[in-house]
């Protein structure tokens, strides 16, 4: 397996035994076990509340936690779970044709 990263919590994945899961039980590629399992994220938080958590792992990856905090604030809207991809014109208003995944993206509200 090729190294890849968690597209939401950004950890290094370097096995299929840490990849998640879909609905159907299959390996989910783009995020790990810790993440996403039976095609759900487990934790259900905006980004904020993500880097917050995730900064309490800064020792793991031999940081501080604000290290690790100002960190995960610069990789996580690259990741494709935060990333909004939405159009300017989608992410100025409702747009039901709206594809973006980014809990944080409003377009699809009424």
């Amino acid at each position: 397996m090729e190294n890849k990263m968690c597209q939401s919590c950004g950890m290094p994945i370097t096995s299929n035994e840490q990849l998640g899961t879909n609905i159907d039980g299959s390996s989910n590629v783009d995020y790990c076990k810790y993440c996403y399992q039976k095609g759900e994220f487990i934790d259900k938080v905006t980004m904020e509340e993500y880097i917050e958590m995730c900064s309490q792992y800064g020792s793991q990856a031999g940081m501080t936690k604000e290290e690790m905090k100002e960190y995960c604030m610069k990789l996580f809207p690259l990741l494709k779970r935060w990333k909004c991809t939405c159009t300017e014109e989608c992410a100025s208003g409702y747009n039901p044709n709206c594809t973006c995944t980014n809990p944080e993206c409003h377009c699809t509200e009424n």
